[in-house]
């Protein structure tokens, strides 16, 4: 039991501490101590002084008897009546040096009585009886109800708090769930509602989409929210899913009526005679070599019984800028070139003849 500031004693130290109990006084002598305190001493008895406490007062020495009619008798006993005691009932009897309030209560002498200031906590006479705030149940929502000193605590089931339990927890103040997702709060735990494109406890994982693989012809497929993006170029292919090929003669890339050749990824053209180039965009140019001799005067020309039919063309093909020359020779030359002499030729049915 502590000691200090005030000594206690007893089996749950509920008792101030009586240094009389343990010691005792040599004859004539009584113990005074003061309750809670551990000094004491010994004084002598009432009726006897001195060193050892050997010399007998004599009470009868102040003259108390004072009528004649009455003798004083050394020693005398006053029969007190109940609150009071001394050897002339002149001192209030301590009724609290007992200690008879309990756990920690305060207590008031009276005349014959005592009164004990309980501690929040605890009722009775002597404060004996715990008051057990969890008589009335105040915990809600199947919380357990733990009785301490002068209050009551709540021990809540998961998803409810506040000093009686009885505030429901939102789970959903956190914001828990990711990228727009709806938060669903239930008691003692909460769901996520994914938005599209998404998945996970909290919604946190973006969901590829590309993973399926749905872009085709060796397309790259670029993951998005919810969706996804094919990339085809430089496959020959276009669409959603690059699943289309690209006709790359749709435009009609071929001039001059050239004939337009698919290909994988890219086109060819076909040319007519007499032109040339990428898209046959550029006409030949065949007097460009200058092939009439002696100063003939080459002429580009487009005629069908000069060049013939070959059977690959088409139909419809028009001669108008095929490809050929003429040479205009000066006179004294001839030949298709101007390369003969005229002087050795013989005009036969407007043609020259060697």
């Amino acid at each position: 039991c502590p000691v200090e500031p005030v000594a206690y004693m007893g089996i749950n130290c509920e008792l101030l501490y009586d240094a009389c109990i343990k010691h005792e006084c040599p004859a004539r002598r009584i113990c005074n101590r003061t309750a809670g305190l551990l000094e004491y001493e010994c004084i002598c008895m009432p009726g006897f002084t001195g060193i050892d406490c050997n010399i007998n007062i004599n009470e009868c020495e102040s003259n108390p008897c004072k009528d004649p009619h009455f003798e004083c008798v050394d020693s005398y006993t006053c029969i007190c009546q109940p609150g009071f005691t001394g050897a002339n009932c002149r001192d209030n009897t301590d009724e609290c040096a007992s200690n008879p309030c309990q756990n920690g209560a305060i207590c008031r002498d009276r005349v014959n009585e005592y009164s004990c200031f309980c501690v929040p906590g605890f009722q009775g006479y002597n404060c004996e009886i715990d008051i057990n705030e969890c008589a009335s149940r105040p915990c809600k929502n199947n919380g357990t109800c733990l009785n301490e000193m002068d209050h009551y605590l709540c021990k809540c089931v998961p998803g409810y708090t506040g000093m009686n339990c009885d505030a429901e927890i939102d789970e959903c103040d956190s914001d828990p769930c990711q990228n727009g997702a709806l938060c669903n709060d239930h008691v003692g735990f909460y769901t996520c509602t994914c938005a599209p494109g998404y998945q996970g406890i909290h919604c946190e994982v973006d969901i590829n989409e590309c993973v399926s693989q749905p872009c085709q012809h060796n397309g790259t497929c670029h993951d998005l929210i919810n969706s996804y993006r094919c990339d085809c170029s430089g496959t020959g292919f276009e669409g959603d899913h690059c699943e289309l090929d690209i006709l790359e003669c749709a435009s009609e890339p071929c001039l001059n009526s050239a004939t337009c050749v698919e290909g994988i990824k890219n086109y060819s053209c076909a040319c007519w005679p007499g032109y040339t180039g990428q898209h046959c965009e550029e006409d030949v140019d065949e007097c460009a070599t200058e092939p009439c001799h002696n100063r003939g005067v080459c002429f580009e020309r487009s005629n069908q019984a000069y060049y013939g039919t070959r059977p690959d063309f088409p139909s419809n093909f028009s001669y108008s800028q095929a490809a050929g020359f003429l040479c205009w020779c000066q006179p004294g030359f001839a030949g298709k070139l101007c390369g003969k002499c005229s002087c050795c030729l013989h005009l036969i049915d407007g043609a020259w003849f060697e």
